[in-house]
């Protein structure tokens, strides 16, 4: 009997001896949660040699591991000197009911298993405001929409200030490109709840006709809800919600049968102006600069047209490269392009710079409206440099004879060096007065010049192009493309992916440009985009362009001359 008593006080000091021995505990800041809410898993050590590394994934099946940290608090009693280690775990659950934190191995130490309970989120009672909501309104409100017609967006986001870490996601329409113009922060009132609100205003451009769907937006955060029995939690992060927006659905009105122009312009407004550079005695040979302004609610710089020239007589037309920009009002797209022309007068007389019209769709009043520019008469005196020809010289009449009959008229035909001496006067001087108006031109502000070839030939340029197809970065793609259009490609195409595109003849090639710059519209489309084909059908269309370009030989002064 003593004997066993002995073993037992031994294995009741040895019992002791290890719980001593025990360096690491846990324990959570509560033990009673509602789901959506997280909670922290305290690890905690008084043994500077302790390691708190821990596989953490047996917590994988009931939480989610949001957050992990570690902290040291250093104390110095009677002299000495300690330090507690804590590792902080912050978990969310995964569902309701009972769940279990299991033990925890660190090296030798195992912490005890510890249980938390998970209440269902509380619901709304009738009549309740939601603590976040989301608003969503299209205009115009009724239609019709077109295609390429801008529509307007707004996104209202209703919260209160105890939300954080929130997040919404983007409007993401097909098939259409998206662009944020502006974001407005305000407060307001809902069914007697003072609200925060942030506003969004998007501008959309359908690519195509028919149905064309917006899904839901959804938002999620963190609400913080002051519990009745604490006043305070300071640990609390809040309770995880998500909203959404309802989706909405739009059908997508195709150009109208009953459009007359050439080129698909729908806006909200459009407006014409000009402005005309002569100097004060126009002469033949010296160059009129016309400047022809487009103004456009609801465009893109891009979708402006240049307007259509009829034939002028006795003159030539020299286009410059049509300037840009598109802005915005925080509503609607503002874009504004200026088209500007050299006129080159050939002959004395009154030149006609033709009244000018654009047909373009109203999409207020949903009818087909024009702009017109009157025409411009400008005088034109002769030069001084080309002569004149000579008037013919009068030959002495013949004696008058008594009964003699009259002369007839001679048929002679005039000597025609005159004519051709003057012909080459003239072209001289047309070829010297455009090479002085280019030279009289302003230079064009550096962002906008085109700019000198790059170190790098055509070569590696268009290796650059062929790699970034093959792995798909569309990216690299349209940087490359854009400085061999800008340095080797056709000069209409100026290192503009859409103007290049609008210049082919290539249905195939312009549907894979035409794809390539919806990605940088579409974030994360890269994945459905086939560069690979894009790099085959340039490199056919190139082979095809470099065949032509040498077969073609054109006068120099013709060279970007209009009739």
């Amino acid at each position: 009997m003593v004997k066993r008593n002995a073993l037992m006080l031994l294995a009741g000091l040895l019992l002791c001896t290890l719980a001593q021995a025990a360096t690491v505990t846990a324990k959570l800041d509560r033990d009673r949660i509602v789901q959506g809410e997280t909670v922290t898993l305290v690890i905690q050590t008084d043994d500077a040699q302790q390691s708190l590394d821990t596989d953490l994934s047996v917590l994988a099946q009931d939480f989610t591991v949001l957050d992990r940290r570690t902290e040291t608090q250093m104390s110095i009693v009677n002299g000495r000197q300690s330090a507690v280690m804590r590792l902080m775990i912050t978990l969310e659950p995964n569902k309701t009911g009972r769940l279990i934190i299991p033990p925890l191995r660190f090296g030798a130490e195992t912490t005890m298993p510890i249980v938390v309970t998970v209440d269902p989120p509380p619901q709304p009672q009738p009549g309740d405001t939601p603590a976040v909501f989301i608003e969503t309104e299209i205009e115009p409100k009724n239609g019709p929409y077109y295609v390429h017609a801008q529509l307007r967006l707004v996104v209202r986001v209703f919260y209160q200030q105890n939300l954080t870490e929130a997040a919404i996601s983007q409007p993401d329409p097909s098939p259409a490109s998206v662009r944020l113009l502006d974001e407005v922060p305000y407060q307001a009132e809902r069914g007697g709840e003072r609200y925060r609100v942030l506003e969004r205003h998007y501008a959309i451009f359908p690519e195509r006709s028919g149905p064309m769907s917006i899904p839901a937006m959804k938002l999620s955060g963190r609400l913080v809800e002051r519990r009745s029995d604490r006043l305070w939690q300071p640990s609390v992060q809040g309770r995880r919600i998500e909203v959404s927006s309802e989706p909405l659905e739009l059908a997508i009105e195709p150009r109208p049968a009953s459009f007359q122009g050439d080129s698909w312009q729908p806006a909200r407004a459009l407006q014409l102006s000009q402005s005309i550079s002569a100097g004060d005695e126009l002469k033949v040979g010296e160059p009129v600069t016309r400047t022809v302004i487009v103004d456009a609610v609801g465009l893109e710089e891009n979708m402006i047209t240049e307007p259509q020239w009829p034939a002028v007589d006795a003159a030539r037309i020299y286009p410059d490269q049509p300037q840009g920009i598109s802005r915005n009002d925080g509503k609607w797209v503002l874009g504004h392009k200026e088209f500007r022309y050299a006129v080159v007068p050939e002959e004395p007389g009154e030149l006609v710079l033709p009244e000018l019209t654009v047909y373009w769709w109203d999409t207020v009043n949903n009818r087909e409206q024009k702009a017109v520019l009157p025409e411009q008469r400008l005088s034109v005196q002769p030069s001084s440099l080309v002569p004149a020809p000579p008037p013919a010289a009068a030959l002495p009449a013949p004696a008058e004879l008594p009964g003699a009959p009259a002369p007839a008229a001679s048929t002679t035909p005039e000597p025609r060096y005159w004519t051709g001496l003057t012909a080459l006067f003239a072209t001289l001087w047309l070829i010297t007065s455009v090479l002085w108006w280019r030279a009289r031109q302003p230079a064009t502000p550096p962002t906008e010049s085109r700019p000198q070839p790059l170190s790098e030939d055509e070569d590696s340029t268009l290796s650059e192009l062929k790699q970034a197809c093959e792995v798909g970065d569309a990216g690299k793609v349209r940087r490359a493309l854009s400085r061999w259009l800008r340095d080797y490609g056709p000069a209409q195409a100026s290192g503009s992916l859409l103007e290049f595109a609008d210049s082919l003849s290539d249905a195939d090639l312009r549907e894979r440009l035409t794809a390539l710059d919806a990605t940088g519209f579409r974030p994360g489309n890269e994945a459905n985009w086939d560069g690979r084909a894009l790099w085959r059908a340039f490199s056919a269309w190139r082979k095809q362009w470099q065949s032509s370009q040498h077969q073609q030989q054109a006068p120099l002064t013709d060279l970007y001359a209009r009739r």
